[in-house]
């Protein structure tokens, strides 16, 4: 420890960067992303990678308010029936995949993007040997889909994980649903109507890539990227840890920087993008390293650690004080379209369903000894609001009315919902918790995950209950939860269209792990509510089944429903183009780095001078080896 101690000391005020070039934009990622492969890139930071080296049919228009979508592969938006069962999509002609050498028959270089292209893509995500987190995004939805995916679990499918086409030879039945009427021109029937289809194809689960990439790659494609999108990969990490280098896609096909834009990039309106000639994404797993790389320039944006909180914002005004801004730092602040919860496995024996009225009882009395208020205040700095259920007040389904029973009521004091809590407890048969199971919570490596752990912690101890941390790396959790291994767990769930379907998809039965719904949680009136709802238009028909759906989750307490956040985002004057959408992280295409200011403000915040930290680090590194030598030879006199 003392070691790493050392070396990262030398690094202070050294550049981070050597030999970058001119314009490069440097973002930080809270978390290393799990693959690149699109089908299997489910965390929010591989998405935010792998779409921006990936295209899609259809992409955010990143500027828009409210949320819209534009075309990216797709010449327009598509064309659809009066059913609304077949919507036929035209591909942009001309637009080719970077040059590689999955590329055999070309020699390396890329070719054209079609229509067969995307339909192998969609089979791909729905193969059950890809194992995707993505499943739920078509399943039950296109002609013939659900009978490819039930056959390519049967043992007489060619296990050739290398695969490039799926054929009738391999045992592979042919999905009508997706029709390839030519190069260019793609058909989906749709079992059902789909209203989201077009968000879903902007999604990164729907990026589009060559056959020829998994054929040549195989496994590999979790560390490689093969795509049409403004940027390339710019080395090949063999472990997706600490740095991701994005180059500019030298053969990207024509995008204009639009008109919507922000007032900073009026003069670039109509040009070329991608700006920056290369992007570097640093992997920070722990705050302090990132804010620091922050003050001295290092990284061009920023949120604000909850630790760095009252040194950043003045407590009353909630706005930047006047340290920052002197150095260039502006603030943006957001709202996200996310909800913050703690989760139960509902086929755990001991609080799920099969604890049957025992595991309610646990799940009612932790949802109700959750003090979310001090949560808001200690662990978010204020940032954050409190959420009732799964339906957020941005969808027409909201109802302001609506209060979970399982939560702290209005007027209802601390410790009388914990007195709540404790009856519930007790009525179960654990007065004080006596009797009541060990609990353990998976938690994610680092300080805030051990925070927000230890404030679960003291909430369940003022009811008599006891939770364990088993703390491991955010991408172990995310293989306990495919594996229905974990017992509680805390997560976000951040929208990937703006539609509450997004988020009651979250309960459906059949989106269970490794699908989305990641607490397995089978109910059938609320699947019965969910496959109703799924094909109505919007109206008060499926509000009414919406909110019903609400009151299912909330009432069995499936998630603790904390807090949906507000986003508090720090940037450099030099940063242009940069403007938060909780929606699309596609957005290194967009922004621009004005070089020479940057270099004249970077002079203005100076480095700082490591050494006397380095000989404070050398002395106490021989003061401790010297305890440690001298207590092993007395142990050894024992």
């Amino acid at each position: 420890m003392l070691l790493a101690l050392l070396l990262g000391l030398t690094g202070c005020g050294a550049d981070p960067y050597p030999g970058a070039l001119p314009g490069e934009m440097h973002v930080p990622l809270a978390v290393a992303p799990q693959s690149l492969d699109p089908a299997r890139g489910s965390d929010q930071y591989s998405n935010t990678c792998i779409v921006n080296l990936y295209d899609q049919l259809y992409e955010y228009d990143y500027y828009a308010v409210p949320y819209a979508l534009k075309p990216c592969l797709a010449e327009a938006m598509p064309e659809m029936s009066e059913d609304a069962l077949t919507y036929t999509i035209r591909i942009k002609k001309g637009v080719h995949y970077i040059d590689d050498p999955c590329f055999a028959a070309t020699g390396g270089k890329g070719r054209e993007v079609v229509a067969s292209d995307v339909k192998f893509d969609i089979l791909r995500l729905m193969d059950s040997k890809t194992r995707s987190d993505g499943t739920w995004l078509f399943q039950g939805r296109i002609v013939g889909l659900d009978e490819f995916a039930e056959a390519s679990g049967s043992e007489n499918i060619a296990k050739n994980t290398h695969r490039s086409a799926y054929t009738a030879e391999e045992g592979y039945p042919d999905v009508t649903g997706i029709e390839v009427v030519d190069d260019h021109t793609l058909k989906i029937h749709l079992v059902e109507p789909y209203p989201m289809l077009t968000w879903v194809l902007a999604m990164g689960y729907a990026s589009v890539y060559p056959p020829e990439a998994v054929a040549y790659y195989g496994e590999e494609l979790g560390v490689q990227a093969v795509g049409s999108g403004p940027y390339r990969l710019g080395q090949r990490p063999a472990r997706l840890k600490h740095k991701i280098v994005f180059e500019k896609n030298p053969t990207y096909r024509a995008d204009p920087y639009p008109e919507n834009g922000t007032d900073d990039m009026a003069d670039f309106v109509g040009k070329p993008m991608p700006f920056a000639p290369r992007v570097v994404a640093t992997v920070f797993e722990e705050d302090q390293p990132m804010w620091l790389y922050f003050l001295s320039g290092h990284i061009d944006r920023s949120g604000i650690p909850k630790d760095n909180f009252t040194n950043s914002i003045d407590e009353k005004t909630k706005e930047l004080l006047p340290s920052l801004a002197e150095k260039g730092v502006r603030l943006s602040k957001d709202s996200r379209l996310d909800i913050v919860y703690d989760a139960f496995n509902m086929e755990d024996p001991h609080i799920g369903l099969p604890a049957g009225e025992k595991g309610l009882a646990l799940r009612r009395a932790i949802s109700l000894a959750s003090d979310i208020d001090w949560q808001i205040e200690h662990l978010y700095n204020g940032r954050a609001r409190e959420v009732q259920g799964p339906i957020l007040d941005e969808f027409r389904e909201f109802d302001a009315s609506f209060r979970n029973p399982w939560k702290r009521q209005p007027g209802e004091t601390r410790e009388q919902a914990l007195d709540r809590a404790r009856k519930i407890l007790a009525d179960a048969g654990y007065p004080g918790g006596k009797g009541a199971p060990r609990l353990e919570q998976d938690v994610s490596s680092g300080t805030s995950g051990l925070q927000f752990f230890q404030a679960f912690q003291a909430d369940l101890k003022a009811i008599g209950l006891r939770v364990d941390a088993l703390q491991m790396a955010f991408p172990d959790i995310l293989k306990r939860l495919r594996n229905k291994e974990a017992q509680i767990w805390g997560m976000a769930w951040g929208a990937d269209y703006p539609a509450a379907e997004n988020f009651l998809q979250l309960f459906y039965g059949p989106n269970k792990s490794p699908g989305s719904n990641a607490t397995n949680f089978d109910d059938p009136e609320f699947n019965r509510l969910y496959d109703e709802a799924r094909i109505l238009p919007p109206g008060p028909e499926r509000d009414a089944k919406y909110q019903r759906m609400q009151e299912i989750v909330t009432d069995q307490c499936v998630w603790i429903f904390r807090v949906r956040r507000v986003l508090y985002s720090l940037m450099y004057n030099w940063l242009h183009g940069y403007k938060y959408n909780d929606l699309s992280t596609k957005y290194f295409k967009y922004c621009r780095i004005d070089e020479e200011a940057r270099e004249a403000a970077l002079q203005k915040l100076g480095k700082p001078n490591p050494w006397p930290l380095v000989w404070a680090a050398l002395v106490l590194f021989v003061l401790v080896a010297t305890t440690f030598w001298a207590a092993r030879n007395t142990r050894r006199a024992w």
